[in-house]
């Protein structure tokens, strides 16, 4: 991996902008080139590192590693603009619905990689799965590892797994949400203060998921840890399961998984 990494992040909208700022803390990485068309939408203040312009075509002429995070219908226009200052550069796409192979046809010198994170890049964690295309090193691999390891969690996986990761971590903290804003609500029916509601929520979620994960406890572990007979939680999840909530959850992360195979083979399709 380079001592000093110039990374060009082409779109900054929310996702780009997000992951930007957390590139921006890295001591191994020394610039931060910054794109978008109207950079006075950019939440103030920028850190240090963090340059901002509307060209992309200069940003990844300067920087020796290439993110791409706009929209996929512009996919066409950025990719062929940007494709002569590319070579032998690591271009990582988070785009969605753009397949590894239409990135290389696109890049032809360049070591893509197809990549899905989520808004939590901007506080360190994300989870990002990532699928590398054939031709890079492994010092190149390193270096993936390392930049998207900032983010958050980095999986590499196989590119076929890609649209489910959309639909689990890229849209999950969208489900996320909603779940805690349930929580925060039931927590005011009780008689709770909302902002108290809100810290007991947040944190609950945070706690599960550092015990699950840090003690290699199953969920069915937990989850029986906690219920007692005639207790207050069998009474919670019996009305849990009474509203169909897991069937909903799985429902809704595959409705979104077959939303995003249609988008990609539609992208697919009009190139």
């Amino acid at each position: 991996m380079q001592l000093e990494l110039i990374v060009a992040v082409l779109g900054a909208g929310k996702i780009g902008e997000a992951v930007a700022r957390r590139l921006s803390k890295s001591s191994k990485v020394s610039q931060v080139l910054v794109t978008k068309r109207n950079t006075a939408t950019l939440r103030r203040p920028l850190p240090r590192k963090i340059h901002v312009s509307t060209d992309n075509v200069e940003s990844s002429r300067k920087a020796n590693l290439v993110i791409v995070a706009v929209k996929a219908a512009d996919a066409k226009q950025v990719l062929d603009a940007i494709s002569p200052h590319t070579h032998g550069k690591i271009v990582i796409s988070f785009m969605a619905a753009i397949s590894l192979s239409r990135l290389q046809r696109h890049l032809p010198k360049a070591k893509v990689v197809r990549a899905m994170t989520n808004m939590a890049a901007m506080v360190g964690e994300a989870a990002t799965a990532f699928s590398p295309g054939p031709n890079l090193a492994p010092d190149d691999l390193e270096t993936v590892r390392f930049l998207l390891g900032l983010l958050g969690e980095a999986l590499e996986l196989p590119e076929s797994q890609l649209d489910a990761v959309t639909a689990l971590s890229g849209s999950g903290p969208a489900y996320i949400a909603i779940l805690i804003d349930a929580l925060v609500t039931a927590g005011l029916r009780v008689g709770l203060p909302r902002d108290t509601a809100f810290r007991l929520a947040t944190q609950t979620l945070v706690g599960t998921s550092k015990l699950l994960r840090e003690t290699g406890m199953s969920i069915t572990e937990l989850r029986d840890a906690v219920t007692t007979p005639a207790g207050t939680t069998i009474a919670g999840i019996y009305e849990l399961e009474k509203g169909s909530f897991r069937t909903s959850m799985i429902d809704a992360v595959d409705a979104a998984t077959r939303a995003a195979e249609r988008v990609a083979k539609k992208f697919e399709a009009e190139q």
